[in-house]
């Protein structure tokens, strides 16, 4: 046995050796205040997390929230009022952390309702969908396409061009990924660095308005690109570049058939969340390959909108 002096240079060594790595790991995923939760390798969780801010249950919404709520005895279904939503981000971010703080102080709903949806899955994990949207195959056969290889995010097409000269009327990318549907594993490096990306954006849109949080009164362009569709696309293909070591463009995906995985990223094609829509190629609802049907009975765009108070 070697005398204890010997140990000391190899005991220094492995103590640089682990602060290396724990600096690398830190640097990879944005460090967002969580309390203390590692970098999670888990797969998605059973989770189902909705949101209700602005719109009470009514007879037009209470169909689809429930076909959630009874869609697998498995899944634990969260419906988030505004407290619910306070206490969570609390919880996980803290009082005093700048996501949360951020949050706390929004004025506006619509992209407090954007931020909070990145917020509850980066810290939690598991299934987010719009109350408006209504589950039409078991969430358990959305991950058929890859039962080889783990997936932990599930990534909608929202928006194809395809062929087309140009963009449809309120679509400002190629290839826009839908956030009223998405599915991830908690702490996953996407959500991670989304949640830090939303959070300078809101800070940012602010600053050049010169206004507070609370006063921030966004158009619906803005929203998109600060919170919304867009800034979540621009996200999406970041880390999938990262992941491939190449750039990913929509040129990657436009005419997508089939689900298709990049690490553990399975993207979808149109019709599994974004069926009976008037462009992409998109499918009737009916469609066979339909996961989720959006009805947009609770649309938030409305032309020359600013979205402002609770």
């Amino acid at each position: 046995m070697l005398p204890v002096i010997a140990w000391r240079p190899l005991v220094a060594a492995f103590t640089i050796v682990c602060f290396v790595v724990y600096t690398w790991l830190g640097n990879l995923v944005p460090n967002l205040e969580f309390s203390g939760h590692p970098i999670s390798l888990q797969p998605i969780p059973k989770k189902i997390w909705q949101i209700n801010f602005k719109h009470a249950p009514s007879s037009k919404l209470e169909p689809f929230i429930a076909s959630w709520k009874n869609s697998d005895a498995e899944y634990q279904h969260t419906l988030l009022d505004e407290q619910a939503a306070k206490d969570v981000v609390d919880r996980h971010y803290g009082k005093d952390a700048e996501a949360s703080k951020t949050y706390h102080e929004l004025g506006s709903w619509i992209l407090r309702s954007d931020y909070l949806r990145y917020l509850v899955l980066a810290a939690e994990g598991g299934i987010y969908s719009d109350i408006d949207t209504q589950v039409v195959k078991p969430i358990d056969e959305w991950y058929s396409a890859s039962a080889d290889r783990p997936v932990r995010a599930l990534v909608g097409i929202e928006y194809d061009q395809l062929g087309d000269p140009s963009l449809t009327e309120g679509m400002y990318m190629p290839i826009q990924f839908c956030q009223w549907t998405l599915a991830i594993s908690a702490h996953h490096p996407l959500m991670v660095s989304t949640v830090h990306s939303v959070t300078q954006a809101i800070q940012k849109l602010a600053r050049s308005r010169e206004v507070a949080l609370s006063d921030l009164a966004p158009t619906t362009e803005e929203v998109l690109y600060t919170t919304g569709p867009v800034k979540w696309s621009q996200e999406v293909f970041a880390y999938l570049s990262s992941m491939t070591g190449t750039e990913v463009t929509h040129q990657h995906l436009t005419g997508l058939k089939e689900p298709k995985l990049f690490g553990d990223v399975l993207i979808l094609p149109i019709n599994a969340f974004a069926s009976g829509l008037n462009h992409s190629g998109s499918k009737s609802k009916g469609s066979n390959e339909t996961l989720v049907w959006h009805t947009f009975r609770n649309a938030w765009k409305v032309k020359g909108a600013k979205f402002a108070s609770r």
